[in-house]
Formats: C-alpha cells, sequence, structure tokens
C-alpha cells in the first residue's frame, strides 16, 4: 500500500448545470495497493492475475468522497 498525501488542489464543481470553484479541501488521501499471483505449469507456461485498486477519500465540513476503482486482469504465457 502506497499512500500518497495530495497538498494542494484546484478543482471545479458542477451541480445541476453550475459550474462553482471549489473549496480548498482540507484532507485529501489516495491509497495505491496492488498485487500480483503467478502459477507456472511447467518449466515454459504460465498464468497468472494482478489486481490494482485505487481508494481515494476527500473530506471537508460540508462534503465526504470516498471513491474506490479497482481493476483485474489475467495472463497467460510461454516462455521461449
Amino acid at each position: 500500500m502506497l499512500p500518497t498525501f495530495v497538498i494542494y488542489n484546484r478543482n471545479n464543481m458542477t451541480v445541476r448545470g453550475d459550474r462553482k470553484k471549489a473549496q480548498h479541501i482540507r484532507f485529501n488521501m489516495i491509497f495505491n495497493e496492488r498485487a500480483a499471483i503467478v502459477h507456472h505449469f511447467s518449466p515454459h507456461y504460465f498464468a497468472g492475475a494482478t489486481l490494482v485498486m485505487n481508494n481515494s477519500v476527500f473530506s471537508d465540513k460540508s462534503v465526504v468522497i470516498n471513491q474506490n476503482k479497482w481493476r483485474i486482469r489475467a495472463f497467460w504465457g510461454m516462455r521461449l
């Protein structure tokens, strides 16, 4: 897990078609997680899966936003 702190942000929000400048958010943190599994079937073949997750937390006195994104990929390969 790799935490990332955002020190400065400049954002705009669109609410019901009205674009407004967003206030500075006091707490802004992003977590990036990665995992992988690889299995060797024989000396020449392997397969596996990878997982990437991004979790963002934005908090202010008037709004709290939690955003989660994830992606799983499977792969198969052959050694030459």
